[in-house]
């Protein structure tokens, strides 16, 4: 078990983090302090990853092809989480009022789009003035634990991710073992093994396929 974590407990955490960062979009806020909902109308083509989530889906796009970037991934991905919580709570501070430099977008004429009255009327960019800091990920008006929940939870798991390996590393220090080169499940079975019995066979086989696939 503890192997099978070494192996996948990254993926976990890869996948855990590109899931939230798509899970929360800069659309929704119906005017200021207004609450996240399904985009509507013409906020279907607003839907996109803000700013601050961005910057964890390119990292683990560019860390999980190259397996040497995939520790130095998890250690900027705990500090760029740690910085997006704390700047979400810092947001609710009531010394930050949005109405000060949000504005509104000028709405165009019917002639000047494509969007019908209806589409524009459902537009966040129309309903009312636009916080400039809703595109970075950052919103007003949000209970502070559900507003980062979703990121104390990948941080969560970054931190069960580190317990993974360091518990390892003690186990191989402490029984004197060698990490094993290659991403087997079980690492004292190799191909010398495979006519010893059924049960060494078996080892052999079931490394090779998690290898393979």
């Amino acid at each position: 078990v503890r192997r099978l974590l070494e192996l996948h407990v990254l993926k976990m955490v890869a996948v855990y983090t590109v899931w939230v960062a798509l899970e929360e979009v800069p659309w929704g806020a119906a005017g200021l302090g207004g609450s996240a909902g399904p985009p509507r109308g013409a906020d279907r083509a607003c839907v996109q990853v803000s700013l601050m989530n961005f910057l964890l889906v390119l990292l683990w796009a560019l860390a999980m092809p190259y397996c040497r970037f995939r520790r130095m991934a998890s250690c900027l991905s705990t500090v760029w989480t740690c910085i997006i919580i704390v700047c979400k709570m810092l947001y609710q501070l009531e010394i930050v009022d949005p109405r000060q430099y949000s504005s509104n977008c000028t709405q165009p004429l019917p002639n000047d789009t494509n969007l019908t009255p209806e589409e524009l009327g459902n537009s966040t960019l129309y309903r009312g003035p636009v916080d400039p800091a809703n595109w970075f990920g950052i919103r007003k008006g949000f209970p502070n634990l559900g507003y980062i929940q979703n990121h104390l939870q990948v941080l969560l798991l970054l931190v069960f991710e580190a317990v993974v390996y360091r518990r390892q590393q003690y186990h191989r220090k402490q029984h004197q073992l060698v990490a094993p080169v290659t991403e087997t499940i079980l690492e004292d079975i190799s191909r010398e093994h495979l006519d010893l019995g059924l049960v060494s066979c078996a080892k052999y086989f079931i490394n090779y396929f998690y290898y393979k696939f």
